[in-house]
């Protein structure tokens, strides 16, 4: 059996860092790969990677799950007092916050008011978020009380249902529109007269997409693909009068390419379940 290994509270808190070369370093790797480390003397011009790592970045971005990750941006109630948001009722939600990037809002999937459903403002450990557990566990020390706790448990549970339709049908939701393009959100409902809670999808980091394999077996095959598209249409001889194949390193690179996608699609929602 292995080790079991305890982190200390500096390797638990402290987020990772990032080398701002990734990208030259993953720029080399793709050029490496494509080349055959070199033995084959041809390869896109760097800028042309550069513009398909970018175009990379969005596809992964709509059908990657990996490259974002959910968090929830707190907006204060004053925001939605001043005259910049009253004249066209919208707010910009950030962009990448570093170098590398990430941290780019991608996609807002919900919008609510503090003390809604879906944030309450007394969940608390110190206010009776184990009474359920306690009623429970309580019955069961005393078998004549046993009968008595499952019908209070059955009553918790319908009038907990009862309570969540009430919400639905009582509180306004906070009806908005966000542009992935221009990373507008813009309220299309009643202003909020609370503070706000926005659900987010985040890109993660720059660095970290480059280290995921997947990412890195996508652009390679992007990069074949348009090799052989830019060698097909010049032509291209080696020394001694070799002849490129450029059908065949196009193939291959679309050949890769499906298998990637393919890949993307089976493991999005899968579970694993075990049978006895």
């Amino acid at each position: 059996m292995g080790d079991i290994f305890v982190g200390n509270l500096a390797d638990l808190t402290t987020p990772p860092e990032y080398d701002e070369n990734c990208l030259n370093e993953f720029l080399n790797e793709i050029g490496s790969h494509v080349t055959g480390a070199c033995m084959i003397p041809m390869n896109l011009p760097q800028s042309e990677v550069y513009n398909i790592i970018k175009r990379a970045k969005k596809w992964f971005y709509k059908n990657y799950e990996y490259s974002m990750v959910e968090n929830f941006l707190y907006i204060p109630k004053d925001v939605f007092d001043t005259e910049q948001f009253k004249k066209r009722r919208a707010l910009t939600m950030p962009g990448p916050s570093t170098a590398t990037g990430g941290g780019e809002v991608y996609s807002i999937y919900g919008v609510f008011e503090s003390g809604s459903a879906g944030f309450g403002t007394s969940i608390t450990f110190e206010t009776g978020d184990f009474d359920m557990e306690r009623m429970m566990y309580g019955a069961l020390t005393t078998g004549s009380q046993v009968a008595a706790g499952m019908e209070n448990l059955q009553y918790y549970v319908v009038n907990q249902s009862a309570f969540e339709l009430t919400r639905q049908i009582l509180e306004n939701p906070i009806s908005f529109h966000y542009s992935q393009l221009t990373h507008e959100l813009k309220f299309t409902g009643q202003s909020p007269k609370k503070d706000v809670f926005l659900e987010v999808y985040e890109t993660i980091p720059d660095c970290a997409l480059f280290n995921d394999e997947i990412f890195f077996r996508y652009v390679a095959a992007k990069v074949m693909i348009s090799l052989g598209q830019k060698l097909a249409i010049f032509g291209y001889n080696l020394p001694g009068n070799i002849t490129v194949n450029a059908d065949v390193i196009q193939g291959m690179g679309q050949e890769e390419l499906d298998k990637v996608i393919e890949e993307i699609k089976t493991d999005e929602g899968t579970d694993w379940m075990f049978h006895s």
